[in-house]
């Protein structure tokens, strides 16, 4: 048996809009119900116009009315509690008309005794979610700084997600609803009521501390744990009433320390209570654990993370949920993007103070998948009433509660207090003895202390130098190369410790989704329907598709506008390569040889809605040219060039995993994107957690401007390739372009392809060029192809596993040079692929 039996109460629920304080009690519902829906729960109120096809974007304004849930239950006689794991956001539950809840903070979860409230038999179960606006309407003292990121500066009082309420950025879909699952406990004769378990690694061996109170019909008689099948004895002592508390101390010797993936192996030990008393035995699934220790350099200004005492290079992106009009984590999709995250070499992800906390099934994904976590709390950017008693007990147990609902979770290496607090409150002109209140410096560092001691604790992101947005001191949020329109090198120049909001572009997604938006043709730009996808900041003249188009000019040598309505798809092409290019480059200065960097999470993971927004991920979940870009740029074992002016090229052969790398470093250079005029190759050695750097001039018989810094006369080469073998295998390339990225368009540059099966019975896309082929596209709709937005080098070969993507009809694609009129056009036949590879089947686009 187990010590809980759960019953969800996800059907049977309808869903109501009424006018603001219109009904006030449930026995005065039914005159509204001719406008009821079915509802999803858990779920939100836009989830539920959704499914039954009356959602859009900005129709509703879910803070101007009141919701009602309501669900008519027939409980058993050995129903024991209700759980409501969370609720968003003011709101009042009730049985048949007696209120029995009041909840004004959707990040805490409610556990009701039915007994204790004469909950018995059939009644309805009714959820009153007030409408927000009237709760803003009420006065309460003003703030002593505004912020932009809302346009209603009360919110600071409302403990709910910012999601919805931010206008520039957040699609207008404010949560409302029972967006975490509502559970019926039946009683049982063991339960456990509360556990405290926790982790860490001294010398060899693990150590698991335990702490757990139980409530027991009988006396127990033996009580033990297994970690992943081994046996360890607990003790316990009787507290009276029938509660016992049990203690543990367990060493596991010579364990498995847990990795992020990108270092190591991210092992888990699973965790399985046993407890027996005279007529009952009870097995409790207590999850699972790892076992890793993470510390933080902070000497001088730093902010360098280490786990197991092994440096990280932190990189990844802040998390954006999978579904920002429900809220839910459906598992496949979940597991799907995560391990797009993993696949990219991103090893940390940062839960945004913005958004919601996570699911428990997110923090498991990421605990499998080696993942770290940065998790903020949900503040962010205002002056949050932490004096006030009542809201100050409010969000204590809030983020207590998510400390020990992850608490045994090896992901998570930062917590962090907020986001922008002190930089929104300093840049304001507030004095520093403001920038910082007791919530954050003294009580969220203490419960860190209580609960998660093996994590990291920072007071808000950013934070450290003299200013909180200090670039070189602690952790920063650049935008240099971005919002600001630096030049890239400006990534070197600012001298980052850690980065944990950086390089926020509009990233263009591909044609599937822009069709799905636009009627075909269209172009993306000024259009309305398009302009609502397009990321800003609050309030100011111009957007994040006008910083993109800054850089598009200064790689290309293009003038955008003219581009976008001349030459559409060239605009889209260039669009899509541009942030990647970008990204690409500033990834790879922070983490070559020598770099103050520590790590840097890109600004963001997903799009919030469909269009061109910050997401390297489409709101479809596709990936977009900006993911392959990072991806090469974040994995685990590659090689990297910079550009170090007079001094020449350097390549960074980067080693993050736990075993030294033996292989071979060449080097290719290229005139008019066609003839090699200079090679060379090396042995190379890289120990495991290092990175070697390799002058350009090691790899080459003589003396050739390589970075073309000295000038003299014409350039010998337009084309730099670097590549790392292992056993003539291709590890992973790098390119450089010494006179930029503007290569004329060509009718053909001899791209070839095609198909075949490998011997497991997985797509191969095989590719060949003649001459460069500028960040090479594959579209096969229904396929999800394992590299692409590459460059080939003149002569070179590839092969591209493709994934069937569950759900997706496979249709005949294409693959196209950017610097090419001519495309190859991919036919599938009989559930197998075949590519025209000869140019009478070419098709021009």
């Amino acid at each position: 048996m187990t010590d809980k039996i759960f019953i969800p109460l996800n059907t049977g629920w309808h869903a109501v809009q009424v006018t603001g304080g219109s009904i006030i009690s449930p026995s005065t519902l039914p005159a509204a119900l001719f406008v009821q829906i079915p509802a999803q729960v858990p779920g939100t109120i836009a989830s539920a116009l959704r499914v039954a096809g009356q959602f859009e974007y900005g129709k509703d304004n879910f803070d101007e009315v009141d919701v009602w849930y309501f669900c008519d239950l027939d409980l058993p006689d050995n129903a024991a509690r209700l759980h409501f794991e969370g609720l968003a956001t003011h709101v009042e539950v009730y049985w048949n008309d007696s209120l029995i809840l009041r909840s004004e903070n959707m990040f805490i979860a409610h556990r009701l005794d039915l007994a204790e409230h004469a909950i018995s038999g059939k009644g309805r179960l009714s959820l009153r979610f007030l409408a927000m606006n009237t709760q803003l309407a009420q006065r309460r003292p003003r703030p002593r700084w505004k912020t932009r990121l809302v346009e209603q500066q009360q919110l600071r009082w409302m403990r709910t997600s910012l999601l919805g309420r931010m206008p520039g950025w957040s699609p207008p879909v404010a949560p409302v609803g029972p967006y975490r699952p509502i559970l019926l406990e039946l009683q049982s004769a063991i339960q456990l009521t509360q556990k405290n378990i926790s982790s860490r690694i001294a010398g060899a061996d693990g150590v698991l501390e335990i702490e757990l109170l139980v409530q027991s019909q009988q006396a127990l008689s033996s009580c033990t744990i297994k970690i992943s099948g081994q046996d360890y004895t607990l003790n316990w002592q009787s507290l009276g009433q029938n509660q016992y508390r049990i203690l543990g101390l367990c060493h596991i010797a010579e364990v498995k320390k847990w990795w992020p993936h990108t270092h190591g192996d991210a092992v888990l030990y699973a965790l399985e209570l046993h407890m027996h008393s005279a007529d009952h035995q009870c097995v409790i699934d207590l999850g699972h654990t790892g076992f890793r220790r993470v510390t933080l350099d902070q000497r001088d200004g730093d902010f360098h993370l280490h786990v197991n005492q092994v440096s990280v290079f932190c990189r990844g992106a802040c998390w954006t949920p999978v579904d920002i009009i429900s809220l839910q984590n459906e598992s496949t999709d979940l597991r799907h993007m995560l391990t797009l995250a993993r696949d990219a070499g991103m090893n940390m992800l940062r839960v945004v103070g913005t958004m919601v906390y996570e699911t428990t099934e997110f923090y498991k994904l990421c605990d499998e998948l080696g993942i770290l976590v940065w998790q903020d709390c949900m503040f962010a950017n205002m002056d949050y009433p932490v004096s006030d008693e009542a809201f100050a007990a409010s969000i204590t147990t809030e983020v207590q509660q998510f400390l020990q609902r992850t608490q045994h979770s090896p992901c998570i290496a930062i917590v962090c207090g907020n986001s922008e607090v002190e930089q929104q409150a300093a840049m304001l002109g507030q004095p520093a003895e403001l920038w910082r209140n007791a919530f954050f410096a003294e009580t969220l560092p203490a419960l860190c202390e209580q609960y998660r001691p093996d994590v990291q604790y920072w007071p808000s992101s950013p934070s450290g130098g003299v200013m909180p947005f200090q670039l070189d001191t602690g952790v920063a949020h650049y935008f240099g190369v971005g919002a600001y329109l630096r030049p890239l090198d400006d990534a070197r120049r600012s001298a980052i410790r850690f980065t944990s909001e950086c390089l926020g572009f509009s990233n263009m997604p591909d044609d599937d989704l822009i069709d799905s938006m636009l009627n075909n043709g269209e172009t993306p730009g000024p259009h309305p329907a398009w302009k609502q996808g397009i990321p800003r900041d609050n309030g100011t003249g111009w957007d994040f598709e006008d910083v993109r188009d800054h850089y598009m000019a200064e790689l290309y040598k293009v003038n955008p506008a003219s581009l976008r309505y001349a030459e559409r798809e060239r605009y889209l092409s260039l669009a899509r390569t541009t942030t990647g290019e970008v990204m690409a480059k500033t990834i790879a200065e922070w983490r070559r040889d020598g770099s103050t960097c520590h790590g840097a999470l890109v600004w963001f993971w997903r799009d919030l809605r469909p269009g061109a927004g910050w997401g390297v991920i489409d709101a479809h979940g596709k990936p977009k040219a900006a993911y392959y870009y990072l991806k090469r740029a974040m994995a685990a074992l590659t090689v990297l060039i910079t550009d170090e002016g007079l001094n020449g090229l350097c390549l960074h052969v980067i080693n993050d995993g736990p075993q030294a790398f033996e292989g071979e470093l060449e080097l290719n250079l290229y005139r008019h994107a066609e003839s090699r005029v200079a090679h060379g190759r090396i042995a190379m050695q890289v120990a495991a957690h290092s990175v070697s750097k390799v002058q350009d001039y090691a790899l080459l018989p003589h003396f050739v401007d390589t970075s073309y810094a000295y000038r003299f006369g014409p350039a010998g080469h337009d084309v730099v390739e670097t590549v790392l073998y292992d056993c003539e295998q291709i590890i992973a390339n790098d390119f450089h372009f010494p006179q930029g990225h503007q290569f004329a368009v060509q009718t053909d540059v001899g791209l070839r392809a095609h198909c075949s099966l490998d011997a497991d019975g997985n797509h191969v896309l095989h590719l060949s060029a003649q001459k460069l082929a500028q960040a090479v596209s594959i579209q096969i709709p229904g396929m999800l192809p394992e590299d692409n937005y590459f460059h080939m080098a003149p002569g070179s070969i590839r092969q591209v596993r493709l994934t069937a993507i569950d759900g997706k009809s496979v249709k005949a694609g294409q693959v196209q040079a950017q610097n090419a009129l001519t495309s190859v056009r991919v036919v599938l036949e009989n559930s197998t692929i075949s590519a025209a590879s000869s140019a009478a089947t070419t098709v021009v686009t």
